[in-house]
């Protein structure tokens, strides 16, 4: 499968290339292929990474506040990567790139029957927004907008879990593998977390292929 990698904001491709190595290149030694792109917007870094990593940092819009027409922005531009480097068969995202592959299938399942991405990643995700971008979608009982095989992997001790937990409400549970990795807003690199992460994700592939 070819996945499209969305970061977290303050970050950048390359940055969530490094963070998700451990998980990548597993997959990779399988044939699956991760291409890692940059936000539409300059952004400070994450407090963490400040004086660690170089700039450049992006964001795909707006953090801390609603998007609002950032949000419409940012799927433009992220869709037109997609015509461009396309096609994906899956998404994964990281923080506010999973908040945004959210928003993208949501958005997109309203008028095209067939799905954007085949399967979706969503790693210590931020809530999807709506299509205005000025509130978050909460989950309804028994109506799931996301209905394509979905991998949630989650930090207990992540201040962002129950947002995490908001986009996971927003899913197919029949379709949805559930990790919670315990630790904090990150993709932990120890065996352990890794083995299970990547177990996780390979049984939303095998989802996807078989249907």
């Amino acid at each position: 499968m070819r996945f499209l990698c969305l970061h977290g904001s303050g970050t950048s491709g390359e940055i969530f290339e490094i963070q998700s190595g451990g998980i990548s290149q597993a997959l990779e030694a399988k044939g699956h292929r991760f291409t890692y792109i940059d936000g539409r917007l300059d952004s400070e870094p994450e407090p963490e990474l400040k004086g660690i990593l170089d700039p450049p940092f992006y964001k795909h819009y707006p953090r801390d506040i609603a998007p609002g027409e950032d949000l419409a922005r940012a799927i433009e531009y992220t869709m037109d990567i997609i015509k461009k480097k396309g096609p994906f068969d899956a998404v994964m995202g990281f923080s506010q790139g999973a908040a945004l592959a959210g928003s993208m299938i949501i958005n997109h399942a309203k008028t095209h029957d067939v799905p954007l991405f085949k399967a979706a990643v969503f790693i210590c995700g931020a809530a999807p927004y709506e299509s205005s971008g000025k509130e978050t979608i909460q989950p309804t009982p028994g109506e799931y907008l996301v209905n394509i095989p979905t991998t949630h992997i989650v930090g207990k001790q992540d201040e962002i879990y129950d947002l995490s937990m908001q986009l996971y409400g927003l899913c197919e549970p029949s379709k949805a593998e559930f990790y919670d990795h315990g630790s904090r807003h990150l993709i932990p690199f120890d065996g352990k977390n890794t083995e299970a992460m990547i177990a996780a994700i390979e049984k939303t592939i095998k989802r996807a292929r078989t249907g």
